[in-house]
């Protein structure tokens, strides 16, 4: 009898772990907070909305207050792009289109501090919101930050290790800019196809331990996105420097396939350092780029 028991138990579970995976791959359950999905079932490849988030909040000596967000593409192998409008908007209207417009998979899909908004010393009430809503695949998600959550707020000051984020330019004797606000250059043009130039310049500044081994060699790496911008693919080419020396400069270009109105963003970042990650809400600047696309001239062979 107790051999039968144990043969009956084994048989349920068995069929208990096969129906698991169906049941997360049936269509009712691929949408997140419907109730149904399977929490530890892997993560779709399409169908799912994209969430926004506030990564926290930032008091300035002026008396200002700035907002950091970034964004989770749910979807494991589906791209977004979300134009500015009904489907992608931030209130009050004054912010909107700060935001991206692009949300990619892949390794990609969790962003972090990918644009900031900063608001009067008023939202010190804690009452007024910044709320930016986005729907996709038929799911709207909406996120008001506010000022208040003490869990949430962030400090300039350096990580444990020393870490800040690098000084970046658009040129070796230009102004710099460093952290979420960083700095955004002169509107550039380009032509489909034709590969634009990109230069950086970055400066690490992070004071750390000289006798701590591990953070002893933490240079800049620049890694380029397609901030906002027709769907279309955009080619940098490479995507990441890692700069050799802890100054220097970095350059890529940035090849178009479709013609329109683009920003580009570049992370200027040190995270070879061991205080230093998204996770940490630290340490780097981001660096936008408008670009104005022309279409190509025409192949007459």
């Amino acid at each position: 009898m107790e051999t039968r028991i144990i043969r009956a138990n084994l048989v349920l579970g068995l069929a208990v772990l096969m129906a698991v995976p169906a049941l997360a791959q049936h269509p009712s359950n691929s949408r997140y907070g419907n109730g149904l999905r399977m929490p530890l079932s892997p993560a779709p490849p399409s169908g799912e909305p994209i969430a926004p988030f506030l990564e926290g909040w930032f008091a300035n000596d002026d008396g200002t207050f700035t907002f950091s967000f970034g964004f989770f593409n749910l979807n494991t192998d589906e791209v977004h792009d979300i134009p500015i409008g009904p489907d992608n908007f931030i209130e009050p209207a004054e912010y909107n289109g700060r935001q991206p417009t692009h949300f990619p998979s892949g390794r990609f899909r969790r962003d972090r501090g990918v644009f900031e908004v900063t608001v009067p010393a008023s939202y010190a009430d804690g009452q007024q919101r910044v709320t930016w809503t986005i729907t996709a695949n038929g799911v709207t998600h909406s996120l008001p930050a506010r000022v208040g959550y003490e869990a949430l707020q962030l400090g300039y000051d350096p990580k444990a290790m020393g870490s800040t984020p690098p000084m970046v330019s658009f040129s070796v004797s230009g102004q710099e800019g460093k952290g979420l606000t960083g700095i955004r250059s002169e509107p550039l043009t380009a032509t489909v196809g034709s590969p634009l130039e990109l230069n950086l310049w970055a400066r690490e500044v992070s004071v750390r331990d000289p006798d701590y081994v591990r953070n002893a060699n933490v240079n800049p790496a620049v890694t380029w996105f397609k901030f906002q911008g027709p769907a279309a693919e955009i080619v940098f080419d490479p995507r990441r420097i890692a700069l050799e020396e802890k100054e220097g400069q970095a350059t890529t270009t940035a090849t178009f396939t479709e013609p329109g109105e683009y920003v580009l963003r570049a992370r200027v970042d040190n995270w070879g350092a061991n205080d230093s990650s998204g996770g940490d809400q630290c340490c780097w600047t981001n660096a936008y780029v408008p670009v104005t696309v022309a279409a190509g001239q025409p192949d007459r062979n």
